[in-house]
């Protein structure tokens, strides 16, 4: 069994998936031999409440495509943003941003989930007002490389995550990270200085207003480094059969 997500493990469950979904999910930790985790908190939760089973963290694996793994140049380029609309990623937030931020462009890559959740609908339709918010609908996975590519920065305003697959397309392309202290697995964004971390909105404007060009380059240098030297396909590959035999 392979965990997507945190709030399959604590009270969030209740909120994020139906009755049935639950007993399901409940019933494959039973019935597993092995669990894979993504994080420290997956990893500690699992092994508290499965102590019969045999569980390992591994970090999501990345196919690297090397021909865009080039750092930047410089910091120009748009604010990106990547997920389905609803609840757990907080276009409330998205928009307070993009608010502060009127001399940033923003570019929303996604769509709603049907049906959608009130307040998603409700900041979908505020941020459509903006001048500063583009939306470009549903990015197919071989043009999202590209649509990083123009990107200074990747955006992230979830409630929750557990590992962000965002994050590694957004590193693969050198495009630091914007995030709260809410999504930060393992602490990877602070501890390996691949992006910024930003309590809110008005923290985050003035994060990047003092943030010089060669820190930026910083930023970027070291996403090179990091998915190059944590989410190999190869080298996660040869840990999981390791553990398997």
């Amino acid at each position: 069994m392979r965990l997507a997500n945190d709030n399959m493990l604590d009270e969030r469950i209740n909120w994020t998936h139906s009755f049935f979904d639950q007993f399901f999910i409940k019933k494959a930790f039973l019935r597993c031999d092995y669990i894979m985790t993504q994080n420290s908190f997956q990893f500690s939760k699992v092994n508290l409440n499965y102590k019969s089973k045999k569980v390992i963290k591994i970090s999501n694996p990345f196919l690297i495509n090397r021909e865009v793994l080039v750092m930047k140049s410089s910091n120009a380029g748009y604010i990106s943003w990547v997920a389905n609309f609803r609840y757990q990623k907080n276009l409330q937030l998205l928009y307070k941003i993009a608010i502060h931020l009127p001399n940033e462009q923003f570019m929303i890559a996604g769509q709603p989930l049907i049906p959608t959740d009130p307040e998603s609908t409700e900041y979908m339709e505020k941020l459509k007002t903006l001048t500063n918010v583009h939306f470009r609908g549903n990015i197919s996975r071989d043009q999202i490389l590209e649509f990083y590519k123009g990107a200074k920065f990747l955006l992230n305003t979830s409630r929750y995550e557990g590992f962000s697959n965002t994050f590694l397309e957004a590193m693969q392309t050198c495009t630091p990270i914007l995030t709260t202290a809410q999504v930060n697995p393992d602490n990877i964004i602070s501890d390996y200085k691949v992006g910024l971390i930003y309590k809110d909105e008005e923290d985050l404007r003035i994060i990047l207003e003092k943030l010089s060009v060669d820190n930026y380059l910083d930023l970027s240098r070291n996403c090179k480094e990091y998915i190059q030297n944590n989410h190999d396909h190869l080298i996660l590959g040869k840990k999981l059969l390791d553990f398997l035999m």
